[in-house]
């Protein structure tokens, strides 16, 4: 048998196998050994990255063996040629895919678990590196702003279909760097900031079309949160350290508050008293009263990065995504107290609560890359579903390259999340187990 070895990299999206496939492979007894090729046949040593790990490749009902390749991925010797492989794994939705070997040099795929909480629902195409996500408070578009884009994209929130990009002039464009949106109803406004010129980028909500730019107040601005009447809005700045308070009306800064550690996220509380802020760089949750711009430790330094946070106002609780300890916490308001800390994955991110209070949404990113976040690593992210009364994890779906950004469209109807170094977005329609829905 001569072996020869694929050297290129292709990222190939799979399809579901009929049900009459997948049921025939699920009941076709033991699961056979894997089956080698004849003597004499030329076979490529192809590379896979596969979600899950385990998952069985299947040609000409041949069941083909891998073995451990380089940072995580499966190597399995196959012969050159077109061909449709099919892809199956106990508890998941069997898939097919097809491929020219020697394919670029890492094939990837992934299975969709079987639920009843979520289900997939479209994949769309993003500018490069879309950092967060957000839905138009009608429903209609997603914000994507773009990290190595010349701003936001926007993206039909059915179809996720491209339909056009909020864009600042190009003095401004040419720096790229926008992370996260805002949108201000009251003023009909939707705000975008960009880390690498301190700016924050005004659009109207109503024609998309550019209005204006002013200065964040700090150095690589990051989120920005909007007071529950509208008239403030809220941006944590990375590399100041610091917050800012913003008049929404005038652009004019009324408040610089440091916060002595990097903040991310930041969630106003609805009676206007309160900003929880996540202190990325030692895992505290910094609490700014407003009335006097105070600010104080409303959960201690734990060696974390606390990243999202999320308000959930009837039961009076708070939750934070934290990169470093791969975990999510939830605190009770009154008392301060740690609820609880649920191991979700590598480099949590996005996080958010459906409308209706009965699901907790969360995104990882997965491990780094070896030469760092900017590149692959060995694994999927996935988008994870807990159960917020109980705060158990009742699903979990793989995603692609570092899922990031999160949204829950204003209907509860469905979950996106941004692929960042896929450049795309993913959606999942919601089924709450139990409901008709």
């Amino acid at each position: 048998m001569r072996v020869q070895v694929a050297a290129a990299v292709l990222a190939i999206s799979v399809s579901l196998a009929s049900p009459a496939l997948a049921q025939a492979l699920f009941d076709s007894g033991p699961l056979p050994a894997p089956r080698p090729f004849p003597p004499g046949r030329v076979l490529v040593a192809q590379a896979f990255k596969l979600a899950p790990a385990d998952m069985e490749l299947w040609l000409d009902g041949r069941r083909i063996g891998t073995s451990a390749g380089p940072e995580g991925s499966r190597l399995a010797l196959l012969p050159p040629g077109e061909w449709e492989l099919y892809l199956r794994s106990s508890g998941y939705e069997s898939a097919r895919v097809r491929l020219r070997v020697p394919a670029a040099a890492q094939v990837r795929a992934k299975l969709e678990r079987r639920s009843e909480a979520i289900k997939f629902a479209a994949r769309g195409e993003t500018g490069m590196r879309p950092k967060s996500a957000a839905y138009t408070p009608d429903g209609k578009y997603l914000i994507l702003p773009l990290m190595s884009g010349r701003g936001a994209d926007l993206l039909d929130a059915r179809s996720l279909a491209y339909a056009g990009r909020l864009t600042p002039p190009e003095s401004y464009g040419k720096y790229e760097g926008f992370v996260e949106s805002a949108v201000l109803p009251g003023q009909r406004e939707i705000w975008v900031s960009q880390m690498h010129t301190d700016r924050i980028h005004a659009f109207d909500l109503d024609t998309l079309a550019y209005k204006d730019s002013f200065r964040a107040g700090g150095v690589c601005p990051k989120v920005i949160a909007i007071s529950p009447g509208g008239s403030r809005a809220y941006v944590s700045n990375w590399v100041s350290e610091s917050v800012t308070v913003i008049d929404a009306a005038t652009r004019r800064i009324v408040a610089r508050v440091p916060t002595k550690t990097i903040p991310r996220g930041l969630a106003p509380s609805p009676d206007g008293a309160y900003l929880y802020v996540a202190g990325f760089g030692n895992g505290a949750v910094l609490r700014i009263r407003l009335e006097k711009m105070a600010l104080d430790t409303f959960y201690p330094p734990d060696g974390g990065a606390k990243r999202e946070l999320v308000l959930d106002v009837p039961r009076g609780r708070l939750y934070a995504t934290d990169m470093d300890r791969d975990s999510l916490f939830a605190f009770d308001l009154a008392s301060r107290a740690k609820l609880a800390e649920i191991r979700l994955g590598p480099n949590p991110n996005g996080c958010a609560l459906s409308p209706d209070g009965k699901l907790l949404f969360a995104c990882t990113r997965g491990t780094n890359g070896a030469r760092g976040y900017e590149y692959p690593g060995p694994d999927f992210g996935e988008l994870v579903v807990i159960d917020a009364e109980t705060l158990r994890v009742v699903d979990r779906q793989w995603g692609g390259e570092q899922p990031t950004g999160l949204a829950v469209s204003p209907d509860g109807s469905r979950v996106v999340f941004t692929d960042f170094l896929d450049h795309q977005v993913e959606a999942y329609d919601i089924g709450v187990p139990g409901s008709d829905s």
